[in-house]
């Protein structure tokens, strides 16, 4: 199997962890030296220097604020592929209390090594409604 291949492979089962709502598995792709970057201008825009930094910043309050009501689909569609990463395009469901249902198309970017993921940098489609779904 390519490298590439292969990291497509590993997104996919990382994803797939995520869709089953599987925190900490999810989690266990990330490299001890992870940092995430997820664009705009609510409260989980930001960098994040580590697991521990986006799990307290960004996953834990978000599950909080939709109660659990966060899907993250597997079978991402994949634009690019190559030997250190992996571009993809992401559908994710939340919703809130007092702020509805929302759908985003979110391109990712992931860089890979020794098959962990060292960063992660998030755009949403909209990213406007979601800086709004977060106000």
């Amino acid at each position: 199997m390519s490298a590439a291949a292969k990291n497509r492979q590993l997104i996919n089962d990382y994803l797939s962890a995520w869709e089953r709502g599987d925190v900490a598995l999810g989690e266990s792709f990330w490299a001890p030296d992870f940092v995430a970057y997820q664009a705009g201008h609510s409260a989980f825009a930001g960098i994040f220097h580590g697991g521990k930094d986006l799990h307290e910043r960004w996953v834990k309050p978000l599950l909080a604020m939709t109660d659990n009501r966060w899907t993250v689909r597997s079978a991402p569609e994949v634009l690019l592929s190559g030997d250190d990463g992996v571009v993809v395009i992401i559908h994710e469901t939340m919703e809130r209390e007092g702020k509805g249902k929302i759908d985003t198309q979110k391109l990712v970017v992931y860089t890979l090594r020794d098959d962990k993921i060292t960063s992660c940098r998030m755009y949403d489609g909209d990213q406007g409604a979601i800086d709004d779904f977060w106000s």
